[in-house]
């Protein structure tokens, strides 16, 4: 019988989405920083986090900004890994799995930051607020 790379993926579709399981799980990775953060274990300045304006007004708004990024990001995150074990259900998707995934973790950042913006301009606004 001869093994055609089409029988071999039918045969394995988790190999079809190992990038895809791959990138769930380095955006699973960011739910911990992004909490660390927010509670300012991890101050502002070092080299991870959400490096938006907006979150690095002050170490109140870098706090605010990333405790209100965590929950819809850890949303896109748990998302993602749904959509990376897919293929497991549908083979028929293991070829766009990876990308898929990777839109998936792209939205939930972009989510994260628009919410923990909104939340650090609060706490600006709050203090400008304190100092007039």
């Amino acid at each position: 019988m001869e093994r055609t790379t089409a029988s071999v993926c039918q045969a394995y579709p988790l190999a079809m989405s190992t990038g895809a399981i791959i990138l769930a799980v380095v955006g699973l990775a960011f739910i911990p920083i992004l909490a660390l953060c927010g509670r300012g274990v991890i101050p502002r300045g070092w080299g991870v986090g959400i490096r938006l304006p907006a979150i690095q007004q002050s170490d109140a708004a870098w706090r605010a900004g990333h405790r209100a990024a965590v929950l819809p990001y850890s949303v896109f995150a748990l998302v993602a890994v749904g959509v990376a074990v897919l293929p497991l259900a549908v083979p028929a998707l293991s070829d766009a799995d990876p990308a898929l995934t990777a839109v998936v973790i792209i939205a939930g950042l972009v989510a994260g930051g628009i919410v923990g913006s909104r939340a650090a301009d609060r706490v600006a606004s709050d203090r400008d607020l304190r100092d007039a």
